[in-house]
């Protein structure tokens, strides 16, 4: 699909091989991120849709898949390196914490390590307890709202030059 990435595509793999190997450290089978500046960061994916469940699951061998809603389908394609996008139904009384439930089983998943970044505005109070119901029989759960948090404080050599043109043309400006 046509991409509008911020980075080159060679650098969303260096991060997402950085983080494959943390969870290889960490034994996680996968990684639920919430946070929106953690997809962005690993993806590209950009959107004012925060504030709504979404999800982007990331499994051990480095597939990835998000769960959001159908508002943000095309902006997924779009602005991200993401490939695999399932929607959930928003609607009255909706449980997207099932439908992503339904995805980690889909995904052969069940009965394994996941980690999930709890600590962001991404994943409401309301959300995080519709989804801990879902997954305290599912799999071992445990919090991992640090790790991409870390991975982001070092900084390679084609975001250190993405900052210093966006110096050059704030000087310029």
């Amino acid at each position: 699909h046509l991409m509008a990435l911020h980075v080159e595509r060679s650098e969303f793999d260096a991060r997402r091989d950085r983080l494959i190997l943390e969870m290889t450290e960490r034994k996680l089978d996968a990684l639920l991120l919430f946070a929106q500046e953690s997809m962005y960061w690993l993806t590209g994916y950009d959107t004012f849709g925060f504030c709504f469940f979404q999800s982007l699951v990331v499994k051990a061998d480095g597939s990835m898949v998000l769960l959001t809603r159908s508002a943000d389908l095309r902006q997924a394609k779009h602005t991200s390196t993401i490939d695999n996008v399932v929607v959930w139904t928003d609607r009255a009384d909706a449980n997207p914490a099932l439908d992503l439930r339904n995805l980690l089983n889909d995904l052969d998943l069940l009965g394994c390590r996941i980690g999930v970044e709890y600590n962001t505005h991404g994943l409401t109070a309301r959300n995080g307890l519709l989804l801990d119901e879902q997954l305290k029989t599912f799999g071992k759960i445990e919090d991992a709202s640090d790790i991409v948090n870390r991975l982001r404080l070092f900084k390679s050599p084609a975001e250190i030059k993405k900052a210093e043109r966006a110096a050059e043309l704030g000087d310029d400006a």
